[in-house]
């Protein structure tokens, strides 16, 4: 199987370095800056004053919405790269004939009982056997299995063993609940990436 290039584990970086957390850093000090000519201007009138506020505004709230999309995306490009790395189900390559199919399939769901029928220390000793045979069935049955039923220990160690990174299970499961797109309420993403607040005079103009 090849491995596709691996994208940087974006928890790597702690976000007071991270560019995309900056950049909604420094939206809001902009923001804030920025505001504040407008309010302090003695040539506006106010209701121009509370549109340049909603346009300025706008312009932020989208900056800090962009630099979210980004983090968001560089998180699920590392999880479809971890995900990418235990091989699971037959292997049936793409313009394989119907009979060839159903002894792939045979072979699967041999190799698949003998993976549940195993112990967990016999398992490992499976997985090493076909790596050393180049049983592609078994090796895929024995991932799919341990996947399933829990076997984080075995996943880890052929991961680590076979493409160098360390802690799959446990990077894998923060990477699937970060790339939740769910409300912010808290830690880093809260406070660098929640919706920005209405200015209070755009706030009064619209609720009033």
């Amino acid at each position: 199987m090849t491995t596709p290039e691996a994208p940087p584990n974006p928890f790597a970086t702690h976000p007071n370095e991270d560019p995309d957390h900056l950049a909604a850093r420094q939206s809001r000090t902009d923001f804030a800056a920025q505001a504040q000519v407008i309010r302090d201007s003695r040539v506006w009138s106010d209701d121009h004053k509370t549109e340049k506020l909603a346009e300025l505004y706008q312009a932020h709230a989208q900056e800090v919405a962009d630099a979210y999309e980004r983090v968001l995306a560089r998180r699920q490009a590392r999880l479809d790269y971890l995900n990418s790395l235990v091989p699971s189900g037959p292997e049936i390559p793409e313009g394989t004939s119907p009979a060839d199919r159903e002894l792939l399939l045979a072979a699967f769901r041999d190799a698949l009982g003998k993976a549940k029928a195993a112990s967990k220390e016999h398992r490992g000793q499976l997985l090493a056997e076909a790596g050393r045979y180049g049983d592609e069935s078994l090796k895929r049955a024995v991932l799919q299995h341990a996947s399933d039923s829990g076997d984080v220990r075995l996943v880890n160690e052929w991961v680590a063993q076979t493409h160098g990174v360390s802690g799959y299970s446990d990077e894998k499961r923060q990477l699937m609940s970060a790339v939740n797109k769910g409300p912010r309420k808290s830690g880093w993403d809260y406070k660098d990436f929640r919706t920005p607040e209405l200015p209070p005079e755009v706030a009064k103009a619209v609720y009033s």
